[in-house]
């Protein structure tokens, strides 16, 4: 519990225009996620478990509602991947 009273004192804030983001408002991110899948044993179903998380950027619903699936490929295209090259 300690951790959600952390959030609930920080402001949020776009890193495109530079408005805060209220608490409870909706609002878009990128987040770069060190996950792994593995069969939990009781269940013998497959599940997701979260290492590491870390939120590369935050925007309000205004400025991130002209993102789309295709821009965000677009972008990812051309982040350097340690031991490739840059595809065109």
């Amino acid at each position: 519990m300690e951790n959600l009273n952390k959030f609930q004192h920080e402001v949020h804030l776009c890193q495109k225009c530079g408005r805060e983001i209220p608490l409870g408002a909706p609002y878009y991110s990128v987040v770069r996620n060190l996950d792994f899948f593995y069969k939990n044993p009781e269940t013998q179903e497959e599940e997701i478990e979260i290492e590491d998380s870390q939120e590369i950027i935050s925007l309000c619903k205004s400025c991130g509602s002209v993102f789309n699936q295709n821009s965000l490929e677009t972008i990812l295209k051309h982040l350097p991947i340690p031991g490739q090259e840059t595809r065109n």
